[in-house]
């Protein structure tokens, strides 16, 4: 399995996970590991149906990571400064507020969008590696409020590709999904550095950034092939 495909398909395993939190103990490695087992019985019986109805797979997809994902807030946090408060504040008509809140809107439900396709497509290329997820690691305190939980994703490769998940609980005591970084590259940087560079690239027409967004981050692209040769 490519490092693309790892970036989707782990990335929704553990999204997946995190919807037991409200009936598991509050233990996110137990979270993690008691579900993982589901998620594949998921891409089991989806691979069964997908090809006469994929939209019935996605909105599977798209109904759990509903339930663990705030789509708005990650997609402010990608804006980073363009959707900033500061920079909201600093508008003087209403006018110009009511397109800085639509245009973020708009954004999210793209962002929203491709992360569900994308990932629909990624979990159906999994196909039942092995997956390990280790115990917590001295001083990782589930009390705190935020842990780093660390899977180790076996392929046809003879090392693992090492995924690490932060996870938080929200003000409601629910573990939600904050960062996540796939063999060193961290996923919520690097989403945001692309929407940098994207506002750069079209004179800060935020527009035609929006038009033009891809999921799938840059880096992973580049980085695929020196990793692949690593293994």
């Amino acid at each position: 399995m490519k490092l693309a495909q790892i970036l989707i398909a782990s990335a929704v395993l553990t999204l997946t996970s995190l919807t037991q939190a409200a009936t598991t103990p509050n233990d996110p490695y137990q979270i993690v590991q008691q579900t993982t087992e589901r998620v594949l019985a998921v891409i089991k019986d989806g691979k069964g149906y997908y090809e006469k109805e994929p939209d019935r797979f996605n909105k599977q997809v798209e109904a759990v990571m509903n339930d663990v994902v705030d789509f708005d807030g990650f997609a402010r946090g990608v804006m980073g400064p363009y959707a900033s408060a500061q920079r909201y504040q600093a508008l003087t008509t209403e006018q110009e507020k009511t397109e800085f809140r639509a245009r973020v809107q708009r954004f999210s439900e793209t962002f929203k969008h491709g992360l569900v396709e994308t990932y629909a497509k990624g979990l159906l290329k999994f196909n039942g590696q092995k997956i390990e997820t280790l115990p917590a690691r001295k001083g990782d305190d589930p009390a705190t409020g935020a842990v780093a939980i660390v899977q180790n994703i076996y392929g046809s490769a003879d090392k693992p590709y090492v995924v690490q998940y932060s996870m938080r609980r929200n003000r409601d005591g629910e573990w939600k999904l904050q960062n996540v970084i796939i063999e060193g590259i961290n996923l919520g940087q690097t989403y945001r550095s692309q929407f940098a560079s994207a506002a750069d690239q079209y004179r800060g027409d935020l527009d035609k950034v929006i038009a033009n967004w891809k999921v799938e981050p840059k880096a992973v692209v580049d980085a695929e092939n020196s990793k692949e040769g690593k293994r």
